[in-house]
């Protein structure tokens, strides 16, 4: 079963509380799904082998199929996460979003 761009924002969207999209548009956590993607790709090129590499940035639209293999694209979820409490923790004192990310790049290194 193929893993798509709008099961990420779903199970994100869980995990933000924001079942609703109230708090988040799909649009914002869809610019977080590309984001990912790509800093993934850039800290780990071989997630890309096989994809070619004509094209340095593709723009992703929610049905699109996620572009990484099975084993770390769930990573994408903590990516997305992450970026989004990142914009929450600006206005507090808390790390959550820190050790999100430092939680995210441990575990795609180890892949």
């Amino acid at each position: 079963m193929s893993h798509t761009f709008q099961m990420v924002v779903d199970d994100v969207r869980v995990t933000l509380n924001d079942e609703d999209g109230i708090r988040y548009t799909d649009p914002q956590l869809m610019g977080y799904c590309n984001d990912g993607v790509q800093e993934m790709w850039r800290i780990r090129p071989d997630l890309r082998l096989g994809m070619g590499w004509i094209n340095n940035y593709t723009e992703y639209v929610i049905t699109d199929d996620v572009p990484l293999p099975h084993n770390v694209a769930h990573l994408l979820n903590y990516y997305v996460v992450f970026r989004s409490e990142l914009r929450d923790d600006e206005y507090s004192e808390g790390t959550r979003a820190a050790n999100l990310r430092a939680l995210w790049e441990k575990e795609l290194k180890r892949g």
